[in-house]
């Protein structure tokens, strides 16, 4: 029986002819970009967007059709393992437990995957696993996507302790971005699962000081009182968050939530999503004003995923 954040979720679901209203585009332009990446967008994402930033996220726009770009800027494909594990860095590997996601970020890195193919199936699943136990060197596992957080209760605590059970691992993460289209997805069952098999971090993408809404608020609220740690990557995006203004807002308000903002990314040159490009000159200079207006602990690292370094390349400073 759906849980009752599955079924708002699918009622809450926005209309083709919705999104393109919103987006402003025909419907023969939104099948041509839907042929390349899914469009899906929860209309409550919208019913506090007062800046129109979180809209220019989740909308698709006709320029997601020009050429340029990589369909695998990180070329993750060449570290998949068992299928679903991509194993770039020694100690650590992403595990894709899901293809599914609430809301497709129109600049997704792994938009060649997402809502295209079935996630992995239980022999799939096992396979990874087995993975993971035969590689000593691992200590930490991401989970990944797809949004983690679309799995069962159920499917996840299955996950969660089978990791559990393997010796070398000491950390999992969870990577999501569940807590704006789905708060309800927080709920106390999930909740008491991720206590349960602690040191357990969440990693979530907040780009723009709008994303807090009453909702969105609550559940970060639960999960930091449970005392799981959430850390924010976030994307610096063209038209949404290249402001120093509005980057130290964004930074304060999760601060103030006891969000730690992680790394700020510099955008993966995935094919679709080049509008977004912001140059690295003005990363920088975002960077410095943070430096000058906010503590240390508040200041994220600026990052580039380089796939041809062997771990993330530093920006600034």
């Amino acid at each position: 029986m759906p849980e009752h954040w599955q079924e708002r979720l699918q009622a809450d679901l926005m209309t083709a002819g919705e999104i393109c209203r919103y987006a402003g585009i025909d419907r023969k332009t939104y099948d041509r970009i839907q042929k390349r990446f899914p469009i899906r967008l929860v209309r409550g994402m919208l019913a506090h967007d007062l800046s129109g930033a979180i809209a220019r996220q989740y909308l698709p726009q006709a320029a997601e059709l020009e050429s340029g770009g990589l369909t695998d800027p990180l070329q993750e494909e060449r570290h998949r393992k068992a299928g679903f594990i991509i194993h770039r860095y020694p100690n650590r590997a992403l595990f894709l437990v899901s293809s599914a996601c609430p809301s497709y970020c129109r600049f997704c890195t792994r938009r060649r995957l997402i809502g295209k193919s079935p996630g992995p199936n239980q022999a799939e699943l096992l396979e990874a696993l087995e993975y993971i136990r035969n590689t000593p060197q691992l200590n930490e596992v991401i989970l990944s996507g797809g949004d983690p957080l679309l799995l069962s209760d159920e499917k996840l605590d299955s996950i969660l302790s089978r990791l559990r059970s393997i010796p070398h691992l000491r950390l999992l993460r969870i990577a999501t971005r569940a807590f704006l289209p789905i708060p309800e997805r927080f709920t106390p069952g999930l909740i008491t699962l991720l206590r349960k098999y602690q040191p357990v971090y969440l990693i979530t993408q907040f780009n723009h000081p709008d994303e807090f809404s009453p909702g969105v608020d609550e559940a970060v609220q639960k999960v930091a009182d449970a005392g799981i740690p959430i850390l924010n990557q976030s994307v610096l995006l063209r038209g949404i968050n290249d402001n120093p203004q509005i980057m130290l807002e964004l930074v304060q308000k999760m601060v103030e939530r006891r969000i730690r903002p992680y790394y700020l990314h510099q955008l993966d040159p995935v094919r679709g999503a080049l509008h977004f490009q912001v140059p690295v000159k003005r990363g920088k200079q975002i960077m410095e004003f943070l430096r000058q207006n906010i503590g240390g602990y508040a200041v994220p690292a600026y990052v580039f995923d380089d796939p041809a370094e062997p771990a993330k390349k530093l920006l600034y400073p």
